[in-house]
């Protein structure tokens, strides 16, 4: 299927009847991807320039953004997730082999850090198993400050780990602390062999790398900026614009303009 054969059947409602052969031989696009998200509720971003009477979205962190995406909403349908799920092994497949120039993936562990990522994190373990039928899943549990650090048990340090997440904000967020946590879930045993690069679905930030410099790779980039609270910080507080949680209440209408 072409671009404009897929966004009319996810605009007729027919989105669970997109399958990943509808992307054989090319990649989703990010206007199919958005559709998906839209069509799930998953989607938001600023359009034009601040305006007092229009809101912008208050993260669970405390800043301000610009955009919002709930991966959660979308990732939680199996075959919705395997879209995706295909559209980073084809991400994964690509770069690994390309940048160090070897014919096999060699992935032995795929990480990814509760709670949102652990269906998309399952579903490329599994389509990675074609590959090598031993490939195991592992999802980084998360501790009492709701950060993804707990891996029991270790990893085998013979094992090369593949580190994805289903959505990055910053290069210090739970995508790094999620490597962070397979570097040091052996305790003062040899670590566990890392590929250079973190992999993404959905990339929300200005950072291409994580906190120890180390490459990110997205499969969709989207230009969404997050703000220190209040004026002098965020341009949108500057205007009188409201901060909402984009999910509580009517706030998703609000932002959308419909309420």
């Amino acid at each position: 299927m072409n671009e404009a054969e897929v966004l009319k059947r996810i605009k007729d409602g027919r989105v669970f009847d997109v399958l990943p052969g509808a992307f054989a031989g090319r990649m989703m696009t990010i206007a199919e991807a958005v559709a998906i998200f839209n069509f799930f509720n998953a989607f938001w971003q600023y359009e034009g320039d601040p305006r007092a009477e229009k809101p912008h979205a208050l993260l669970k962190s405390g800043k301000h953004s610009n955009g919002f995406i709930a991966c959660k909403e979308f990732l939680k349908y199996p075959s919705i997730c395997e879209l995706f799920a295909n559209e980073m092994v084809k991400v994964i497949g690509e770069k690994i082999m390309l940048a160090s120039k070897v014919s096999k993936l060699g992935i032995d562990v795929v990480a990814s850090s509760a709670y949102s990522a652990i269906n998309l994190g399952w579903e490329v373990t599994r389509l990675l198993s074609k590959f090598n039928v031993e490939v195991e899943y592992l999802a980084v549990e998360k501790d009492k400050q709701d950060k993804p650090t707990i891996i029991r048990g270790g990893i085998d340090p013979g094992k090369k780990v593949l580190v994805i997440n289903e959505l990055m904000t910053t290069g210090s967020g739970s995508t790094w602390e999620t490597k962070e946590a397979v570097l040091k879930c052996n305790g003062d045993k040899p670590a566990p062999k890392v590929v250079e690069f973190a992999f993404v679905l959905v990339h929300r930030s200005k950072e291409m790398v994580l906190a120890d410099g180390s490459p990110v790779q997205p499969v969709f980039h989207f230009d969404i900026e997050n703000f220190e609270a209040g004026p002098g910080s965020c341009p949108y507080c500057d205007v009188g614009s409201e901060a909402i949680k984009p999910k509580i209440g009517n706030n998703w209408q609000r932002l959308h303009g419909l309420a």
